[in-house]
């Protein structure tokens, strides 16, 4: 049941690596036009998190080092679902680019652990690693292919169809929540 229960937690963490950054392209021409932003910033909300992606995988080794992996882990979802939830709220260009580098932070932190995570629960079974890697592209398919509708069906709001996706962040940190009593 253990380990059913760990690859579950590998397919939520991995849902959340790509919703904050795909869900924003299928709405970018309706923020930057209620924003006002020039198409140079706006390209900043997608480019910022994977840039973080680079720099902070550098990073997210010293803090597992410091605090422990799956610690680690939830600090990741808990920046996404910080970041993410927080656009539902946004009408400031600069606050949402400054959740893009936020959530960038946590899936730079989540994107290595989750293969060191997969290296530690499971040793030598390589057939985890598939379900973070379908996992990955379920996640980007359902924001890019939901984005419009939720934007439809929640009043027109691209706030609160980006915000939305703060909801598998949320199931992903409390997905950690038992592995933190280690």
């Amino acid at each position: 049941m253990r380990l059913i229960y760990l690859i579950v937690v590998i397919f939520v963490l991995s849902l959340n690596l790509r919703p904050s950054i795909t869900s924003i392209g299928p709405l970018l021409d309706v923020i930057k036009t209620d924003l006002g932003m020039s198409s140079g910033i706006v390209s900043l909300l997608t480019t910022l998190p994977v840039l973080c992606m680079g720099v902070f995988a550098l990073l997210s080794i010293q803090l597992s080092n410091r605090v422990g992996i799956e610690k680690s882990l939830f600090i990741a979802m808990a920046l996404i679902l910080v970041a993410t939830l927080a656009r539902g709220f946004l009408s400031s260009s600069w606050l949402l680019l400054a959740t893009s580098l936020i959530s960038g932070i946590g899936i730079g932190i989540a994107g290595p652990l989750i293969s060191g995570f997969i290296k530690l629960h499971f040793p030598g079974s390589l057939g985890v690693a598939s379900v973070y890697s379908v996992s990955l592209v379920i996640g980007a398919a359902l924001a890019t292919t939901f984005s419009i509708p939720l934007f439809h069906l929640l009043n027109d709001s691209w706030q609160w169809s980006l915000g939305f996706w703060g909801v598998l962040a949320f199931v992903g940190a409390v997905f950690m929540l038992p592995l933190l009593t280690k």
